[in-house]
């Protein structure tokens, strides 16, 4: 059974790719001018083939859809009267080429006729009621569809789902590339998934495939963290919609609860029922350890990743995992020694490198630290990482310690700058934070872990726990903000004495 969608014009239609910007347009009823100001002002998430920026436009309409709707909750959470809501629903409706008049921004009385000054007000309630029609018809999708979708599946249990002629191709070649944790593979296996889903709305797997490849992005393809993670779980809800007994969706969906709500409550019960489902799910016991590392969880960490080795010990990502939580929190020099074998041994893998930076800098052995920041960057072959493994290595060089982390401080604070409008980067506020702690500098540090705040990072989530963070909590700014730190957790993290080895900062 395939599920309907409902367009933002109200339509009941089957997911599609619209494969121009006059498809595009048409699909919210608006101008093609207004469909290319969203995409650029709002993040209209509208796809192009390869070749740059005038190649061919391509959308898929449940995508569209999850963009609609978080601009729905956006609106929905903004402090402020109804008026203004209505206003700036509106203001986001409006096509792009009303006059001045008829804009949401209307003129005062004196400024404006006043059969002018009704027409902006009449096109103001229009937009807002468009606005509203669209809140209400994805209420109706989040509300009684999935009551009767999970009773229609429960009835259907029994018989598998068999995918259209070629999905099940398309879903297999996205897993082969998701599996290569690369940018490109992540892009391929994103286009894989899509392309199944459009052939086939009702292939959970499909969409459970594209919620973790989602999932992924931030870390291997530098996508926006909430951009990225709020798809993957738009995408695992609809897995879990036309599937409630997939074990990976479930996972998929805890990930992002996790990494982006901070919901350690609904992230573990997402993973509790995919266990349930599945004891033998390896993604489920892997993601599952990975939440636990953030946490400081470390037993239980431990526990899940080996686990999740047994059932796969070929799995490279799964080594390196389990070898970094050995050295955070088990034997710290086992653990190093099994990240480097692992470096040596699948050359194309990023992540090995990256943990090895990470624990070098935390240890302060900050020339092993410079070393592995060349070694990431020959893997990833992106610029910014090249440009940063030279910033070390010339602060290193130069100045030593205190080089090293002024000339990063530097580099950190321009990347920054590049990357605010596009918020690439979830970490760089807290690496810009941490940075000015070691330059003696906490009280200019205090706004960047705010910044860190904003964007979610998970750093934040047991900093209060971190030894260097403990004279900080009797400077009233920090105690303030390791107070909204705990507000925005749901749930409580487990707060133990031994902090992994990844959130110490050198002395």
């Amino acid at each position: 059974m395939a599920i309907a969608h409902t367009s933002p014009m109200g339509v009941s239609t089957p997911p599609q790719k619209l494969g121009s910007w006059k498809c595009i347009a048409g699909y919210f009823g608006c101008d093609e001018r207004t469909a290319k100001r969203w995409e650029r002002e709002r993040g209209l998430p509208v796809h192009r083939a390869p070749g740059g920026k005038r190649s061919a436009v391509f959308a898929y309409s449940w995508e569209l859809d999850s963009w609609m709707e978080s601009s729905v909750r956006a609106t929905e959470k903004r402090p402020g009267g109804s008026e203004s809501t209505m206003l700036e629903s509106a203001a986001m409706l409006a096509p792009a080429d009303l006059g001045p008049a008829d804009r949401v921004e209307a003129p005062t009385p004196e400024a404006a006729p006043p059969e002018r000054e009704a027409r902006g007000r009449w096109m103001v309630l229009a937009a807002a009621a468009a606005m509203m029609l669209v809140a209400v018809g994805f209420w109706i999708q989040r509300g009684p569809r999935d009551v009767s979708l999970a009773k229609s599946t429960a009835r259907e249990s029994s018989v598998r789902h068999v995918p259209a002629t070629g999905a099940e191709d398309l879903y297999l070649r996205g897993h082969y590339f998701w599996n290569l944790r690369t940018a490109e593979g992540l892009a391929r296996a994103q286009d894989a998934y899509m392309q199944a889903v459009v052939l086939d709305p009702s292939y959970a797997e499909a969409y459970s495939g594209l919620a973790e490849t989602y999932d992924l992005l931030p870390q291997f393809g530098r996508a926006d963290l909430g951009d990225a993670l709020n798809k993957a779980e738009s995408a695992a809800d609809r897995a879990i919609a036309l599937n409630p007994n997939l074990p990976d969706a479930h996972a998929a969906r805890a990930f992002a609860l996790f990494y982006w709500d901070w919901d350690i409550a609904g992230s573990d019960a997402e993973f509790r029922r995919a266990l349930a489902l599945d004891p033998n799910s390896v993604l489920t016991h892997q993601w599952y350890a990975s939440t636990l590392e953030c946490r400081d969880d470390g037993p239980e960490a431990l526990r899940q990743i080996e686990a999740a080795r047994r059932l796969n010990p070929a799995s490279a990502a799964i080594a390196t995992d389990a070898a970094l939580f050995e050295a955070e929190f088990g034997n710290y020099a086992a653990g190093m020694t099994a990240l480097r074998d692992i470096e040596l041994t699948q050359p194309t893998l990023a992540t090995p490198a990256w943990f090895l930076m990470e624990l070098n800098f935390a240890a302060g052995d900050l020339p092993a630290y410079v070393a592995e920041a060349h070694r990431y960057a020959a893997i990833t072959q992106a610029p910014e990482d090249a440009s940063l493994a030279d910033t070390v290595a010339q602060g290193w060089a130069r100045g030593g310690r205190v080089g090293l982390l002024q000339t990063l401080l530097r580099f950190r604070m321009a990347a920054f700058d590049r990357s605010a409008s596009s918020n690439y980067s979830s970490d760089t506020g807290f690496r810009i934070g941490e940075i000015l702690i070691l330059l003696d500098r906490p009280k200019e540090a205090l706004p960047w872990f705010r910044v860190a705040l904003i964007k979610h990072n998970i750093g934040l989530l047991d900093m209060e726990d971190c030894p260097w963070a403990k004279p900080l909590e009797r400077d009233p700014g920090y105690a303030a903000f390791f107070a909204d730190i705990r507000r925005t957790e749901r749930g409580t993290p487990a707060h133990p004495a031994l902090v992994r080895a990844g959130l110490r900062l050198p002395q």
